[in-house]
């Protein structure tokens, strides 16, 4: 899922600090990295949001207008390698509770991730410095 912002001017390394903030108060393990074009934080490993796979959020654009994406990224499932005789005997039903689990999951994390950065965009707005303002400032 993503979303977008326009007319913020948000400083996005700060936002980008403050989202990674939100994954280490859910006790994800969380790494933030800059590539030229975005921001980029992965978190995986949380005991209160039991995924099967890590989080991906990346945020795009430039501090007056930005995009922010959240991706769940799944991890290959083992038990499909498993023939289907198989898997029914040993309980495939255990496999399928932990994707319903995960998914459940994934619902409660996206709306209170959602939540925060609606309310960390709200307080960051206007915080990234503006090249031409500060040169008018120096005259």
């Amino acid at each position: 899922m993503q979303r977008s912002w326009t007319g913020r001017n948000v400083d996005l390394s700060l936002l980008t600090k403050r989202i990674g903030d939100f994954f280490k108060e859910k006790d994800f393990e969380a790494i933030k990295g800059q590539t030229p074009t975005s921001y980029q934080i992965l978190a995986e490993d949380s005991p209160y949001f039991r995924l099967q796979g890590y989080v991906s959020v990346a945020i795009e654009g430039r501090p007056e207008n930005f995009t922010i994406k959240l991706d769940l990224c799944t991890k290959k499932k083992k038990h499909l390698r498993l023939s289907p005789f198989l898997l029914n005997m040993f309980g495939f039903g255990y496999f399928h509770l932990q994707e319903l689990r995960s998914d459940e999951a994934w619902m409660k994390l996206e709306k209170e991730f959602w939540r925060h950065v609606e309310n960390v965009v709200l307080h960051l707005t206007n915080t990234a410095e503006t090249p031409n303002l500060s040169k008018e400032f120096q005259r």
